[in-house]
This record gives C-alpha cells, sequence and structure tokens, in this order.
C-alpha cells in the first residue's frame, strides 16, 4: 500500500469467520454484553490491562463501543468483539498501532472469565493474522505481552510467532511498579514458511 493511500477507502469485512467464532466490529447494542464482561472478569484484567480499573460503568462501555465504531471508520483502530457462533460474547480483539505505510499492525485480545482456556483466544489471532497478511498485505504484526501473562505468552508461541525481545520497564502495573513488555511478530516469510510448515505436517 502507498503512503498516499486514502484509509478510508481500504475496504473492511462486516465480519471475520473462524471454526468457532465470529469477529465483527461494534455495535452500539454490544455494549451492554461488553461492560458484563469486563466487570465479571475485572480482577483478572486489570492484571494486565491498564483501562480496566476506569472503565468503570455502562456509560464508559457505550463511549468505548462509540469510540470503537469511530475508529473503524477512520481505519485508526480496528476493534473486533470476539462471538461464538451461538451469538455469545466472549471477548475483544483488534489491531492497533496500525502504520497503513508499511502496512504493520500490534494485535489485542482479552477474554472473559470462563472463556478461557478452551483455544478462543488463538482462534481469533489466528484468524486476524490471516486477515492481516492475506487481505491487508501486511508486513508485519505484532503482539505484545506482559512476559508474566502465560496465557498470552502461549497464544503467540503457538502460532509460531517469533519472539524478538523484552522492552524492559516499558509499562507500570496497576499498583504503579514498572513492568516489562515482551515482544513477538511475524513478517511475510516468518508466515508463508510457518504455512508451508503446517501444510507438511511439521
Amino acid at each position: 500500500m502507498s503512503r498516499d493511500v486514502d484509509h478510508q477507502a481500504i475496504r473492511l469485512p462486516s465480519e471475520l469467520r473462524s471454526e468457532r467464532l465470529i469477529l465483527r466490529p461494534y455495535r452500539a447494542d454490544d455494549a451492554t454484553a461488553l461492560f458484563e464482561a469486563v466487570d465479571t472478569s475485572r480482577a483478572r484484567l486489570r492484571l494486565w490491562l491498564d483501562w480496566v480499573d476506569d472503565f468503570d460503568s455502562f456509560e464508559q462501555a457505550r463511549y468505548y463501543v462509540s469510540g470503537a465504531a469511530h475508529d473503524w471508520t477512520r481505519r485508526r483502530d480496528l476493534f473486533f468483539g470476539i462471538f461464538h457462533c451461538d451469538g455469545r460474547f466472549l471477548g475483544n480483539s483488534g489491531m492497533h498501532n496500525i502504520d497503513w505505510a508499511i502496512p504493520s499492525f500490534e494485535l489485542g485480545y482479552w477474554l472473559r472469565d470462563g472463556a478461557e482456556g478452551q483455544g478462543f483466544a488463538r482462534e481469533a489471532v489466528r484468524r486476524l493474522t490471516k486477515f492481516a497478511f492475506d487481505d491487508l498485505r501486511a508486513n508485519r504484526v505484532e503482539i505484545r505481552c506482559d512476559p508474566r501473562n502465560q496465557r498470552s505468552r502461549l497464544v503467540a508461541e503457538r502460532l509460531g510467532f517469533l519472539y524478538e525481545g523484552c522492552l524492559r520497564n516499558s509499562r507500570r502495573d496497576p499498583d504503579g511498579s514498572p513492568r516489562d513488555t515482551s515482544v513477538y511478530a511475524l513478517i511475510p516469510e516468518d508466515y508463508a514458511d510457518r504455512d508451508a510448515a503446517r501444510r507438511q505436517g511439521g
């Protein structure tokens, strides 16, 4: 994609589907399910997500959904709700820190309590990775996470993302102490090699 591309003209799907999931942009009526998911998962999510403590009301959920729709229209951030094919809201995923001139994307994801440990995050990230490389012609796709967040690390590692290093003291814990950030990434050559290995049973 050229540097002078009209970002708003980039065509995006109304949804992405995988074996068990539907990933789609947020609608106004998703605010209730979103707030309930965050509110009932708050104790766990706040360990890794610095916005959770401020996400403390239904109005905040409405604001988030509205902002996500605005960012989607501007192609600045692409937020996808993670829904089971039976309609249940399971969590959030997205493509952030987008640089369309490269193009490059950082993938983010979280699941509500009760949805962990069933492969949903890995399935969602696999689908977003495919979308980034196959449809958006990505030259770089990143996953960043706290190295202590084993579930998030395993998503990256099991999908073949390569560990590039640790950004030391790059963020703060909820208690204010500094913490590290692990960086994983794929570039097109990695993605092609990974798919070739999968087809060969590697």
